[in-house]
């Protein structure tokens, strides 16, 4: 099957008229009409239909449409696979994370690993995007927070504190660890209630069957820090501190409050001894950064 006909029918279906797609892949219209038409003949069914302001996927169109993105997934990876295979055993793995985990631990972590690392290139993307990328080809392996999908093989590399971060001059900044009873008692600056920090810091909360109305609530990770530091209050963050804030673990009756790390890889990739031995080195250096993380 012609992969740039697949890729024609998915810039179609994903810029909603034949007119937006040619225009996005630099092609005539009526020649990308005719090649949607002859894709259409090859499969047996019909993919659009036309309606006055573009086109809609039929029912076919809408069963096949998964099928060909998996198809040039797969085209993909085994476009890079080889590009690293003819490069030589020596080509760096390419990991996909969020942006916070990137910042936090990966960056801190290729530092570590000094000029022959393993990891040489990174794809940030939204916590919840992170396997989407991974599943497109667009990486080798992945570092996220959220339960990896069953189709990836998975492993436990770590996990991250949820700081509450202060001032130093803060009552609570002489503590090793803060209690979450005393402090949901203060003035709290947190994320927005679609943050997943947020979300771990609510069902904590909930969980303990304590409750908080926050003084503070934002969607700007470096508004939250710049307002701790400034002492109008406690932010609840995974990010590192900046601006001089005293940072601290909340503690529960179940331990300190972390984000599990997972790495996430596909089995069948030809560089999985690669990719295990760098999740195994990441797991050691989340562990010395986080050391108090027992779970």
């Amino acid at each position: 099957m012609d992969l740039r006909l697949l890729r024609y029918f998915v810039a179609v279906c994903e810029f909603g008229t034949v007119h937006a797609a040619a225009d996005e892949l630099r092609v005539a219209q009526p020649s990308l009409s005719r090649q949607i038409r002859g894709l259409e003949r090859d499969l047996g069914f019909t993919l659009f239909e036309r309606v006055p302001r573009g086109v809609i996927l039929t029912a076919a169109g809408q069963a096949f449409l998964p099928i060909a993105r998996d198809l040039l997934a797969h085209a993909a990876r085994a476009s890079s696979t080889a590009k690293a295979i003819a490069a030589g055993s020596g080509a760096g793995l390419t990991v996909a994370s969020a942006t916070t985990t990137v910042t936090d631990i990966i960056a801190p972590f290729i530092v570590s690993q000094g000029a022959r690392g393993a990891i040489q290139n990174v794809v940030e993307s939204l916590p919840q995007d992170v396997y989407d990328v991974l599943a497109g080809g667009d990486a080798d392996f992945a570092v996220g927070t959220r339960v990896p999908p069953a189709e990836f093989r998975s492993e436990v590399v770590g996990y991250a504190y949820l700081w509450a971060q202060m001032h130093p001059e803060h009552p609570l900044a002489d503590m090793p660890n803060v209690p979450l009873e005393l402090l949901v008692q203060e003035p709290l600056i947190v994320m927005s209630r679609a943050h997943g920090v947020r979300q771990m810091f609510d069902n904590a909360v909930t969980s303990a069957g304590l409750s908080y109305t926050p003084a503070i609530e934002t969607t700007s990770l470096s508004l939250a820090l710049a307002l701790a530091a400034a002492g109008r209050g406690v932010c609840i963050l995974s990010d590192d501190s900046r601006y001089g804030l005293h940072t601290a673990p909340i503690r529960t009756a179940d331990g300190d409050l972390a984000i599990t790390l997972y790495g996430v890889w596909d089995d069948k990739h030809y560089a999985g001894a690669r990719i295990q031995h760098c999740l195994s080195d990441l797991g050691a250096f989340v562990a010395e950064l986080y050391p108090q993380s027992r779970h």
